[in-house]
């Protein structure tokens, strides 16, 4: 039943998304049609977890979201259906143990390393939350970034802008123990993948004119 139900909100939320928006997803043959993984991506707006979807394509994600997107009944028990974890702070266990059980039972999570939408509409520094995740569960990583939910739905703005460009882009998998051998964990490299990924998205972006 979640996945039959992940799979008609997660159509509705691409039809609206789409029918508002010019949206572009590239590189969606990175994403494993098998096994669990994890999703590192840039967060720029209440829009990502949507786009993230479009990418993963047919693959069931649930995503750690702050706990105060909870603090409405009916929307935190809606996003609660998604998949959505709620996320205390950066540090909460309790949240992370669920992840890496979402994980061991071969499900896929998204994870925005940042903590939280960047003000600015730049890459800010990744924590180290995910580093755990990958240690406990030695699941592959796969980098995606998302350009334009920043400008039509920016931080502090009740609704987003009804008109706009979105776009996702999505890196090849790194295997865990790859990850795991970097001195910091692999999270530079997964930060260094992202920003990477978003260069790419806004030179595109600036070809488009």
């Amino acid at each position: 039943m979640q996945g039959f139900w992940w799979d008609v909100a997660e159509r509705t939320a691409e039809l609206i998304v789409r029918t508002l928006w010019t949206v572009r997803a590239d590189g969606v043959h990175h994403v494993p049609r098998t096994g669990p993984f994890i999703v590192v991506s840039n967060h720029e707006s209440y829009l990502d977890p949507v786009l993230n979807g479009i990418a993963a394509r047919d693959r069931l994600v649930g995503y750690l979201a702050k706990s105060e997107l909870f603090s409405f009944g009916p929307f935190g028990r809606l996003i609660a259906s998604f998949g959505a974890i709620p996320l205390k702070e950066r540090s909460d266990m309790a949240a992370m143990r669920v992840a890496i059980a979402e994980l061991q039972a071969g499900r896929c999570i998204v994870i925005y390393p940042e903590g939280g939408r960047c003000a600015a509409g730049e890459i800010e520094p990744f924590q180290r939350g995910v580093a755990l995740i990958v240690r406990r569960t030695k699941v592959p990583v796969v980098p995606m970034a998302i350009e334009g939910a920043h400008k039509v739905w920016p931080p502090g703005r009740k609704l987003p802008k009804p008109i706009g460009r979105l776009s996702v882009i999505v890196g090849e998998p790194i295997a865990a123990e790859s990850l795991l051998a970097e001195p910091d964990d692999g999270i530079g490299r997964l930060e260094s993948e992202v920003r990477l990924l978003l260069s790419v998205l806004r030179e595109r972006e600036r070809a488009r004119g």
